[in-house]
This record gives C-alpha cells, structure tokens and sequence, in this order.
C-alpha cells in the first residue's frame, strides 16, 4: 500500500468463484485504507453481494471501487508500462544491431515502423507531468511514479506465460507436469 496515503485511496481485493459455466462470479469485495496507527498497517472491510435496500448500494459502491482500481492499474502498468514503455528497447536495439537485411529486422519493422515517434509524441502530450494521463487516469499526478517505481520490479525473463501463472499463484511448478507447471484449479 505505497501510494495509498499519497493519493488517499482506497485499496481492492476481490475474492471470485469460477462457475462451472466459465463465468466468474464475485464473493466478496475488501476495501483497505492505510491505518492511521503506523505505517504498515490497513483497515479493511469485506463487503458480499446484496441484493435488496442499502446494502445493494454499497455493494455496487464496492464493484465501483475494483472498476476504478482494475482499470488505473490496467492502463498504467499493463498497457503503458508493460507494452509501449517495454518495448521501445527492443525497437532500440533493433535499429542500432541488427542489419536491414537481416531477417528479423526485416519482420519487426513494418510494427516498429514510427513507434518511436509516436512515443515521443506521446511523451509531450499523454505522459508528461500533469498531462492527459495523470488528468484522466486514476491516481492524478503519482500515474508515472507509480509506473516507475512498478518498471523497477520488471525482469523480462517473468514475462513468460508459465512464470506468470507462478507469479499471480495461478499455477505451481510440478516437475511431473508436461510443461513443468500445474493449474491448481
């Protein structure tokens, strides 16, 4: 919870129950704010789902909640930080390493083609200190320390589907496995 206490938020976490026709369902909703006791600890409610009177209403509060949060953490760090700001060293090395010739150069540079430019467009418009993103996107003006203090912790290698799945605890290594993982679900 770093940033809670800066852009006075609140924190989600959602609790969903996969059904047995594909579709998730949402059992329980926690809202966390940074305790005013120390600097480690939340207070947290859960919230269920309702159906009738107030409760409904907090409840759809809640979802509003995990909307606004799911959506802030979509657009500043898997979108831009892990597709448009992870990929400009790619393009980089491309140009500066590989010969036109070369095969893959060759195959990357039609989706190459004028991102760096667009990029740097984007820098002076959408990106900048108090630009479109930081004025439309949730958290305001922390969006880009936020997506720097989140690009600290990127490792290219984890970027692998399977080693993703280990990180979100969506799988576990099973040696015994065919492709070295299992899906607990």
């Amino acid at each position: 919870m770093p940033y809670l206490r800066q852009i006075n938020t609140t924190a989600t976490g959602t609790l969903l129950f996969l059904q047995n026709n594909g579709t998730l369902r949402s059992l329980a909703i926690e809202l966390s704010l940074p305790s005013d006791e120390d600097q480690l600890g939340a207070a947290s409610t859960v919230y269920t789902p309702a159906h009738e009177g107030a409760t409904s209403i907090i409840w759809q509060l809640a979802k509003a909640y995990v909307a606004v949060n799911d959506s802030g953490y979509h657009q500043l760090i898997c979108h831009w930080l892990h597709t448009h700001a992870a990929i400009e060293p790619f393009i980089i090395v491309t140009n500066r390493q590989l010969s036109v010739l070369h095969p893959i150069h060759k195959l990357l540079h039609p989706h190459f083609h004028d991102t760096m430019n667009i990029k740097a467009l984007a820098r002076q418009t959408l990106i900048n200190a108090g630009g479109l993103l930081e004025m439309t996107v949730f958290p305001t003006r922390y969006a880009m320390e936020w997506s720097a203090a989140s690009y600290k912790d990127w490792v290219f290698l984890e970027q692998v589907l399977l080693a993703e799945l280990i990180k979100r605890r969506m799988a576990v290594e099973d040696l015994n496995s065919p492709h070295g993982l299992r899906l607990p679900i």
